[in-house]
């Protein structure tokens, strides 16, 4: 059988490396077929949240008479219901001591390390023990969320394809991404969330090589499910609108206090995680860690069973504005406090479905106030729970179009998108000025991986200087240079910036597109072509790099200006030559390359 399999893999192969998977169709193929694989993942593991959730819970309350243990009452409540969670948490345990340590805690750090790191390269053993570990853990009421584990699921698949059929590092990336989208889309029923989260959070790049397959691996992933499971939004919510102008000015401040929620919800949640697997911790058994997390959150759970992961049900409330201020608050400070419990002592889940919960909380208990405060010109607290939702999200991941999406998909109401955006432009302002990374990429820092906003190490970066990877050759222009010949120069040219030269070398600024474009736009162009110059129309404040600069500079300076290439200067501001992004990131992968072999 091994040998029938080897031997398909094998002519796969060569059929592949025959038909180049840079064609395009050949590419969608594979996101078609990796989609297809992770949205499959995503229900079985779904289904097996489910199944756990009915042996743990409901199966027992027979016995008691009842749908559920969560309705007991008296002294029964108080025993019965913390063992639950502390009984799945001794089966994590022993499954991540025993058999995979790596199923605890987060998955989506894993799979944005080994793409950072390891070029896509996953153990297929993950999507097998994480969606385990992560079912028995949320549906026994661990307070983790089903958005991580399902990354990761996503992600070893899209790697497994990947690696069966032997395609190099950018094709194996890209199918990471395609199962990522595709296993969160198919569980939240959000394809175009899925495949941003993808790209801006998994693989670091909103890149459009990589957009097509994304999405199209997200629009199956999403198919498979809404087949087998139907298409309903997450949440089933009522139409809000806006009551009053004057509530944007009340949705500002709403995302302000949302960012800052959202910062300490991840700082807790990894001083959380410190305590329990730090030196001075009692217990040292990583067996007996996370059934001692399970039995805390049970014990939340006695008298707030909405912190339990595998239900929505405290989201729901607050969206449909039916909880009480106080209890709202209360569940604002249990929820992170439950979560990090979890996943602190050794428990698998996600922060995603967390983040989206305590979003709400902080929303519907502000909206409360302001209703209030101003009934008169507020929307229902439900409408600041649901802004809410996206700004905490937005805070905690610093992803602001992913968590606006995802809210938007899995709400399926959109008449609340201008208030929403501007909270999580606020929240996520907050989050950058006081965290150095999101949720997922704090955790890469505190192992020692020092990586950029896109995924790459900023230690190898550093290590290669501009001066090695420039071109010499340098297409510059002098401020006399008429605008008619400029345009010309374009055409045989591969730079959308252009170095302007003074008289005597030095770099007078740059010109780009963006200039020549709005030039062009001007009446009478012909006429003007002939009579402006490149002076009249350059950026003095034009970006440029120092030849003695590390890549890590230079690739910032290059993706916060959005442009493929750059004018390297010596110290005396001379031109020395042009660094392109391609050099740059070819660059960086045969370092990258050469530590792997050496280690």
């Amino acid at each position: 059988m091994v040998n029938v399999f080897l031997e398909i893999r094998d002519k796969l192969v060569q059929l592949f490396s025959r038909l180049e998977f840079s064609q395009e169709p050949i590419h969608l193929l594979l996101a078609i077929i990796t989609g297809v694989l992770a949205g499959f993942g995503g229900i079985i593991f779904y289904k097996m949240i489910q199944l756990v959730e009915i042996i743990m819970f409901h199966l027992p309350a027979t016995f008691f008479k009842l749908a559920n243990l969560v309705d007991l009452t008296g002294w029964q409540r108080f025993l019965i219901i913390p063992l639950i969670p502390a009984i799945g948490g001794l089966i994590v345990g022993w499954l991540t001591h025993k058999i995979a340590p790596e199923a605890s805690g987060e998955g989506v750090p894993l799979i944005i390390e080994n793409v950072a790191k390891k070029g896509g390269i996953i153990n297929s053993s993950i999507a097998v023990s994480k969606l385990l570990t992560s079912a028995i853990s949320i549906g026994s009421g661990g307070a983790g969320g089903r958005e991580g584990p399902v990354i990761a699921i996503g992600g070893a698949i899209g790697s497994t394809v990947g690696q069966v059929l032997r395609l190099n590092e950018e094709q194996m990336k890209s199918l990471v991404g395609c199962g990522a989208a595709a296993g969160l889309a198919a569980v939240f029923n959000a394809p175009i969330g899925g495949a941003l989260f993808a790209m801006e959070v998994v693989l670091g790049s909103l890149n459009m090589q990589t957009f097509s397959p994304i999405i199209i691996s997200s629009v199956f992933g999403t198919f498979i499910s809404r087949s087998i499971l139907g298409n309903r939004p997450v949440f089933a919510i009522p139409t809000f609108t806006m009551a009053s102008g004057y509530e944007l000015f009340f949705y500002i401040i709403l995302g302000l206090l949302a960012g800052y929620v959202g910062v300490a919800f991840v700082k807790i949640f990894y001083a959380t995680e410190e305590f329990f697997q730090g030196d001075s911790f009692p217990i040292k058994s990583k067996l007996l860690k996370p059934a001692l997390g399970g039995l805390i959150v049970g014990i939340i759970g006695i008298y707030f069973p909405e912190v339990f992961g595998y239900t929505y049900q405290g989201v729901n409330a607050s969206l449909y504005s039916r909880d009480s201020l106080l209890i709202l608050t209360l569940l604002l400070f249990l929820k992170p406090i439950a979560t990090s419990v979890t996943l602190g002592s050794g428990g698998s889940g996600g922060t995603l479905a967390p983040s989206l919960f305590i979003g709400a909380m902080a929303g519907g208990a502000f909206g409360s106030i302001i209703n209030l405060i101003v009934p008169s010109i507020a929307a229902p607290p439900g409408a600041y729970a649901l802004v809410g939702m996206a700004a905490v999200t937005s805070s905690t991941l610093q992803a602001p179009l992913s968590a606006s999406i995802l809210v938007f998909e899995m709400t399926d109401k959109y008449e609340v998108i201008l208030p929403l955006l501007l909270a999580v432009v606020a929240a996520t302002f907050i989050s950058k000025k006081y965290m150095r990374g999101s949720i997922y990429t704090i955790r890469l820092q505190m192992m020692g991986e020092n990586l950029d906003p896109y995924g790459r190490d900023i230690n190898i970066l550093k290590s290669i200087k501009v001066r090695d990877v420039m071109k010499t050759h340098v297409t510059a222009v002098s401020e006399s240079t008429r605008l008619s010949d400029l345009i010309e120069m374009i055409s045989e040219s591969d730079s959308n910036v252009f170095p302007v030269i003074r008289y005597d070398g030095t770099l007078a600024g740059t010109v780009s597109f963006g200039e020549i474009r709005q030039t062009l736009e001007l009446k009478d162009v012909q006429e003007l072509a002939n009579v402006l110059v490149v002076k009249d129309i350059l950026n003095p404040g034009g970006v440029s790099v120092n030849q003695n600069d590390d890549m890590s500079v230079a690739l910032k300076k290059i993706s916060d200006a959005g442009i493929r290439s750059v004018p390297v200067i010596r110290d005396n501001r001379q031109i020395a030559g042009m660094l392109y992004l391609h050099d740059a990131l070819q660059a960086y992968e045969k370092e990258l390359l050469l530590r792997e072999v050496k280690k």
